[in-house]
């Protein structure tokens, strides 16, 4: 019996990497949906959704650049890799 509990312990442990998140996601407020993933950083200007109201980069990602301009053009606000704002404040971003 021990060594079965040991055998599922170990296979618990040894589960892949790849099943935690990576990339950056967008939420809407609070966390509480997905709205879009990126899987690696472009640096190119990108619609950020309407209705996304934070964002986590998992991995690979040092800074997403907010825009309130749909170009990314004007004012650029550096918000790190997690960060929470209201929705439709920002219109585009960078993500490096």
């Amino acid at each position: 019996m021990a060594s079965a509990m040991m055998v599922v312990g170990l296979g618990v442990a040894a589960s892949p990497a790849s099943a935690a998140p990576s990339g950056l996601t967008f939420y809407t407020a609070n966390f509480g949906t997905e709205v879009a993933h990126v899987d690696t950083p472009t640096g190119k200007c990108t619609p950020l959704p309407a209705t996304a109201a934070a964002h986590v980069g998992w991995s690979g990602f040092s800074d997403v650049v907010l825009y309130r301009a749909a170009d990314c053009t004007g004012y650029a606000t550096s918000t790190g890799t997690l960060r929470t704002y209201e929705a439709g404040k920002y219109l585009s971003y960078r993500a490096f």
